[in-house]
This record gives C-alpha cells, sequence and structure tokens, in this order.
C-alpha cells in the first residue's frame, strides 16, 4: 500500500510543476489575444490557443482528481510538499478559469462576424455573450480593464444589431402620415418578403422590443379617426404584388352628425386587421406580433371602441333596440380579433362582457330619453288651455268619476299622455318595469321643481297661471290614483302624490296671498273718521278697486278653476274685504247723515256687483259668511231707532244673528244724537 501511494506522490510532484508551466504558458498566450484585441487592436489567431486549450484541460482534470484522492500517512515527511502542490495548482485554475471565461468571449465576437450569420444567430451569440459577461464568478473579473472592453463592445455591437432591425423593420413596415390644410392622408405598406420578415420580427420579439411606436401610430392615425370620423379606407392586397397598402384619408374636423355607425366603424377596423396580419409573425403558439401589440394597445383600442362608438349607438328607444344586433355583431367582432390572436390576456373580455351590459345600458337609455322627452314637453309654453271635462278617470272601487269641469294647460295633458305609454311600455317589459317606474317617479319629481322655476313671473303675477298650475298637479294627481294599482307594484307614489297637491295647492295659496295684499293696498284709500264731514271720491274709489279686481279674477279664475275651487277662494276674498269695510264703519264714534248716505250708496255698490260674481248669485248668502252682516249693516244706518229697535226685538230679532249688544249700541251713539228716544233704543237692547 505504501508503495502505490508513494509512486502516485512521485508522479504528483513530478507532473504539477509540468502543469503549472503549460497554464502560465496558456494565461500568456490569452493575454496576448486580450492585449492585441482589446488593448492594441492587433488581430491575432486564437485557434492554436483554443486547441492548446482542450489538451491542457484535461490534463488539469486528470491531475486534480489524483491530488484529491491521495491519502498519506500524517507523519509523511511528504505531507507538507503535497500541500504546496494543491496550493498552487487551485491558484493556477483560478486564473486558468478567468483566462478560459475571456477567450470564451472573445471567440463568441469573432463568430459575429462570419458570413452568413442572420438577425437570429447574431442575436442568440450576443445572447450567448450576454449570459457569460453577467455570469461573474471571481470578483477579480470585474477589476480588468479588459473586461469592461468586453462589456463596451457587446454594448455597441446589440445597439448595431437593433438600429439594424429596426431600419429594416421600418423598411418592411412602412408607416407614414401627411396632414394638410382641412384633411389627413395615412399610408400603410407592408412588404410579402416572409422570410426576411420572419427574422426580423423574431428577432425584435427575442429582444423584447416593445413595438410602442408602431401601436402610437396605430391608434393616433388608423383607429381613432377609423371609430370617430367617416374615412375613406382602401385596402389593396393582391397576391402578385409584393406589398400590402392600406390608405385611409379624412377630414380633420368633422361635425358630430357625421360620425360612422358601428357597424361601418367594426367593419373598417376588422378590414385593417386582416391586412395588418400580413406582418403578424408567429414565433410559436403563445409568441407572435399581434400578442405584443395587444399586450400595448388593446385596452385603450377596446375602450376607445366602447365610449366614442358602441356607447352612443346603443339604442334609446324600445323599437331600435329590437331592430339592432349590435350584441350579435360585437361578439363576432370580438372571436374576429381572438382568431387573428390580438389578445393579451386580461382585456379580452372586455367587449364581450360590454356586450352583455348593452341591455342595460338600453334600458338606461331608454329612461334617459324618456326623462328628457318628459323636460322637453314640460319646457313647452303652457298657455294654451284644455277642458278637463273630457278626460274621464276610472278610480279603484268606484264607477266612472268625473273631474269638476275646469281647465288644465294643453302641455300637462300631453305629459298624462306620454306617461300613459312609458306605464304601458313598463307592463310591456318586466325586465325593465323598476327603471321605468322610477323614471315616471324621476318625471313627477321634476315636474314639481322645473314647471315652477321656469315659469316663476307668470305663476306668481298672473292669478290664471297659478290656476292653471293648480289644476295641472292635481290633474297628475288623479292620473297617479288611477293607476295606483300598477305602480304601487313596484314602488309607493304615496309621497309624490301628497307632493303634487301640496305644490299645486302652494302655488295657487301664495296668488290668494296676493290678491289679498293688493285688496288691502286698495282699501288704504277707504279712510274715514271723526274729521270727515262726507264720503270723497277717494273712498268710493277704494270700493270699486276692489270690486273691480274681483271682477278680473272672475273672469280669469270661473272657467279654469274647478267651482267649488272658484267659490271657496273668492269667496274668502270678498268675506275678508267685508269684513275689512264693516270694521272702519263701526270703529266710526259719529256718522253723519252725509256720511250714511254716502256709506249706503257704497254698499249699494257691493250688493248689485258682488252676487254676480258667481253663476248663481243668491249663493252668495251661504258661500260669504259676512254678506248678511252687510245687509243688516245698511239696514241700520238706513233705518230709524224704532226699526233698530224692533230688528234687535231684545235680543230675538234678526240683527242678532250678525251684531253684538255692543255693536248696535255703538252704532246707534255714532247714528243718533242723545235724546230720550236714543236712550231709550239704547236701554232696550241688552
Amino acid at each position: 500500500m505504501e508503495t502505490i501511494e508513494q509512486s502516485q506522490f512521485e508522479n504528483v510532484s513530478f507532473n504539477v510543476p509540468e502543469v503549472l508551466s503549460r497554464i502560465r504558458k496558456h494565461q500568456e498566450e490569452v493575454r496576448d489575444v486580450v492585449n492585441a484585441n482589446y488593448v492594441d487592436f492587433v488581430s491575432v489567431n486564437t485557434h492554436d490557443v483554443l486547441t492548446g486549450l482542450k489538451s491542457l484541460e484535461t490534463e488539469i482534470k486528470e491531475l486534480v482528481a489524483s491530488t484529491t484522492h491521495l491519502s498519506v500517512d500524517k507523519s509523511n515527511l511528504a505531507r507538507n510538499d503535497l500541500r504546496n502542490y494543491q496550493r498552487d495548482l487551485e491558484e493556477a485554475m483560478r486564473g486558468y478559469k478567468i483566462s478560459r471565461k475571456l477567450l470564451s468571449i472573445h471567440d463568441l465576437f469573432e463568430s459575429l462576424t462570419l458570413a452568413g450569420n442572420g438577425y437570429e444567430k447574431t442575436a442568440h451569440i450576443l445572447g450567448k455573450i450576454k449570459t457569460l459577461l453577467n455570469e461573474v464568478e471571481d470578483p477579480v473579473l470585474v477589476d480588468l480593464h479588459c473586461f469592461q472592453g468586453l462589456i463596451l463592445r457587446y454594448e455597441t455591437e446589440y445597439e448595431t444589431l437593433i438600429n439594424d432591425l429596426n431600419a429594416k423593420f421600418n423598411a418592411l413596415v412602412q408607416l407614414q402620415h401627411r396632414s394638410f390644410q382641412n384633411t389627413k392622408s395615412v399610408t400603410i405598406r407592408i412588404h410579402k418578403d416572409e422570410t426576411i420578415m420572419y427574422q426580423v420580427v423574431v428577432t425584435l420579439l427575442k429582444t423584447q422590443h416593445n413595438f410602442r411606436t408602431v401601436c402610437q401610430f396605430l391608434l393616433e392615425n388608423v383607429f381613432a379617426p377609423v371609430i370617430v370620423k367617416p374615412v375613406s379606407l382602401i385596402c389593396d392586397e393582391k397576391s402578385q404584388d409584393s406589398s400590402v397598402l392600406i390608405q385611409l384619408s379624412y377630414q380633420l374636423s368633422v361635425g358630430e352628425e357625421l360620425r360612422p355607425g358601428y357597424k361601418t366603424v367594426l367593419s373598417n377596423v376588422m378590414q385593417i386587421f386582416y391586412n395588418l396580419s400580413n406582418m403578424n409573425i408567429v414565433v410559436s403558439e403563445d409568441e407572435c406580433l399581434f400578442k405584443v401589440l395587444a399586450k400595448q394597445m388593446k385596452k385603450e383600442l377596446c375602450t376607445m371602441l366602447i365610449e366614442r362608438c358602441l356607447e352612443r349607438d346603443i339604442p334609446g328607444t324600445i323599437e331600435g333596440m329590437k331592430e339592432s344586433s349590435m350584441v350579435k355583431d360585437l361578439c363576432e367582432f370580438n372571436t374576429f380579433l381572438h382568431t387573428t390572436n390580438f389578445i393579451d390576456g386580461e382585456n379580452d373580455g372586455l367587449l364581450e362582457e360590454y356586450a352583455n351590459s348593452i341591455e342595460t345600458i338600453h334600458q338606461k337609455k331608454l329612461c334617459d330619453n324618456v326623462l328628457e322627452t318628459a323636460l322637453e314637453i314640460m319646457k313647452r309654453e303652457s298657455h294654451e288651455m284644455v277642458p278637463i271635462e273630457d278626460h274621464e278617470y276610472q278610480f279603484v272601487g268606484s264607477s266612472t268619476v268625473r273631474l269638476s269641469s275646469c281647465m288644465v294647460t294643453r302641455t300637462v295633458v300631453e305629459l298624462k299622455k306620454f306617461l300613459d305609454k312609458v306605464l304601458a311600455e313598463a307592463a310591456a317589459h318586466g325586465d325593465a318595469a323598476n327603471r321605468f317606474i322610477k323614471t315616471i317617479a324621476t318625471i313627477l319629481e321634476r315636474y314639481m321643481v322645473d314647471v315652477p322655476m321656469a315659469n316663476e313671473k307668470l305663476l306668481f303675477k298672473i292669478p290664471q297661471q297659478s290656476a292653471l298650475f293648480r289644476n295641472d298637479c292635481t290633474y297628475l294627481n288623479y292620473w297617479l290614483q288611477k293607476n295606483g294599482d300598477k305602480l304601487n307594484d313596484h314602488c309607493s307614489f304615496a309621497n309624490i302624490s301628497d307632493a303634487l297637491k301640496a305644490c299645486g295647492e302652494d302655488i295657487f295659496q301664495q296668488q290668494l296671498n296676493s290678491q289679498r295684499a293688493q285688496m288691502m293696498q286698495a282699501l288704504s284709500g277707504f279712510k274715514l273718521s271723526i274729521h270727515l264731514l262726507e264720503l270723497g271720491t277717494e273712498q268710493q274709489r277704494a270700493i270699486r278697486q276692489c270690486v273691480r279686481q274681483f271682477e278680473l279674477l272672475k273672469n280669469v279664475w270661473q272657467t279654469v278653476l274647478p267651482d267649488p275651487v272658484y267659490k271657496q277662494s273668492l269667496s274668502s276674498l270678498i268675506d275678508q274685504f267685508l269684513r275689512e269695510v264693516m270694521k272702519r264703519i263701526q270703529s266710526l264714534e259719529d256718522i253723519t247723515t252725509a256720511i250714511g248716505n254716502g256709506l249706503v250708496l257704497l254698499i249699494d255698490i257691493m250688493t248689485e256687483t258682488l252676487p254676480k260674481l258667481f253663476k248663481e248669485p243668491s249663493e252668495i248668502h251661504q258661500l260669504v259668511k259676512q254678506w248678511t252682516k252687510l245687509l243688516q249693516l245698511k239696514q241700520i244706518l238706513c233705518g230709524s231707532l224704532v226699526e233698530i229697535t224692533e230688528l234687535w226685538a231684545e235680543g230675538k230679532g234678526p240683527l242678532t244673528m250678525c251684531f253684538s249688544a255692543e255693536e248696535i249700541k255703538h252704532l246707534v251713539r255714532a247714528l243718533f244724537q242723545n235724546t230720550k228716544q236714543r236712550q231709550a233704543c239704547i236701554a232696550s237692547i241688552v
């Protein structure tokens, strides 16, 4: 055993120095190669160096194996020598690996210059060089000046390759556009040299070229105008020609009404993609040019198509939606994009999802159009009146009932007919019923806001308009009651009904308040005092002005308002008017004969004109509470002490219906001088 190990040790001690010497010689040769090519730039043949390298590498492996398996007894004197041999061999191996790597990189660079290298092979070689440059096992490597030279040469060679590829791709796929004063012309020419096209595109894909310039050109100059403008599109693909030509021209500024329909847009986009497919080089099942383009532009293209074309073409009418094939067309277009491999894995479902939502969008658009149409109806002039007695309504649980004869605006009748149509559509389209019903609610809510706002001056200044608006609100409220069973199945309209009624009444009540204010302003001229010797024209003018005001109201209200509303409204004004007049008469401490006669004349004016404000003049007795009191006041002003005493009849006569004992006593004192007869009369009034 010892004899065998001794023999091996002697073999190692002989061979290691020999191998170390050959490694140093190899390093010198590599240094000469590196200095020549990356320092002095003198061409040196590396063939012999590489041949010697392979032989040396074999010997090193055998020698390393020998030293690894060689065991020496601890007492053996050769142990220290063996360690030294191993250390020298390890250091030499480190230098050998660095030299071998530098020479391998250099050899790859040399192979770049060989004739027959195509773009793909050149890219492959540069990829191998890049890998070797990135794999830095020994930190000494990066500090070498020549290593930095290798990196610089790689970057130069890679940039040259990319520039050549771009130039060649631009020659194969020519993208051009020209702008004129009012138009723009776009030309795409794709050469049919499949061999070169394949090499160029495959190499660009392998170098992870992003094709952003191509995508931007297509989006801005081709697809954007095709989607929103009428274009002249010519696609020429003749088999005998050496290239495919896509030409389009369009106006720079186009009116909204000239925008193309979605069918034209989809057809043009498909035609463009079909012809662009001549540059769609397929590398593998998972990799092709269109997939790379899709990753950068599909989302933007689909969004543009949806927002600027499809959305505006979704029908806004039920008839239009029945006739539309948009859902089918869009799904077919989406399938076409999949077939052409224009897919990115993230946005491939955008168009199909949108197609599935078209019905919902249509319903919303339809309801928006319904609301818009209703608002247009509301904005129409509302001066034309229609008799309401021509319209009958059927209420739940009762027979046919007529609204009290009155007038409404032509506008509200048209709105009612429109609401009938919308309600009928809701019943016919169950899936859209809720949206229709909510739209009806919105229409009525907007009516209570928009109409008063748009007609604010008319409603508050013109009595007839406020009366018509009150009737219109009541008319719509009756429509709600009639259709309550259909509406309440979906949502409660009780609040809207109450709000409609309140809205109309509030506007009309404000008009009544305005009329009261005008009346009180007129009565400011009806001044009575103890210093007044007789009534003048001022007092008479005040009364006649109020009467004239009532007559004007009659002219504009009597045929417009329902009879009960007319009677209640006008009688309340007359009642307040009479109360105010009598209050001022009763407040006089002294009523001279002249003043008394003048007051009787004014009362005669009132008793002659005021009953005529009603269809049946005799109704004034029931409608105006102060009417009887006015007639009795006239009797008091015209009567003697005896007649007044008889009319009081010890508290049992007709005067007790409207006057208190104190009021009668006050009038007696004001009308008659203090005599025994007056004292007797006053004494009888208790």
